[in-house]
């Protein structure tokens, strides 16, 4: 018996997309598409209908790669796939696993900075983490991204010593 599934995937190194590229995707995907420019990378988030997993991520995966060459004219790299039944992706939705996050306060106790320089950092740094969402209060990053960022951070010149 058939049942309904949500696949997203992820495609890196995509030129930006013409309106036709768009339109031709929309015709493969029923779903959300989204570019990033920045990172020239391509999301995708669609429904199809399979039996099981295994028929559920061969439909995904030919349907990416199908709708993506007939966009864009190759395949571009594939660096995510996933497919969940719909009652996962509405449980993941409607109760998301518990995150601890932070914010530039946080941030600026975790990096032993002022919150200014985390402000500064998270505008100007290549590597620091983009925040995971926003809030009145200004950005929210995941703990998990502001530690690994402090841990290949490299202070220099000037690096402070921390106690």
């Amino acid at each position: 018996m058939e049942q309904e599934w949500r696949a997203s995937a992820t495609a890196d190194a995509v030129r930006a997309l013409r309106d036709e590229q768009f339109e031709e995707m929309h015709r493969h995907f029923a779903g959300v598409i989204r570019y990033e420019a920045d990172s020239r990378r391509l999301y995708i988030l669609w429904r199809l209908r399979a039996s099981g997993l295994v028929e559920a991520a061969d439909k995904a995966l030919h349907t990416v790669a199908e709708g993506l060459e007939a966009a864009l004219g190759h395949k571009p790299q594939l660096i995510d796939l996933r497919v969940v039944t719909a009652e996962q992706a509405a449980a993941e939705r409607d109760y998301p696993k518990e995150q601890k996050l932070m914010g530039y306060r946080e941030a600026a106790e975790e990096l032993g900075v002022s919150r200014q320089r985390v402000a500064q950092l998270d505008g100007n740094h290549p590597d620091f983490p983009r925040p995971i969402g926003r809030t009145s209060a200004g950005p929210v990053f995941t703990v998990e991204s502001i530690r690994s960022f402090a841990a290949r951070w490299d202070r220099s010149p000037g690096r402070r010593k921390t106690a």
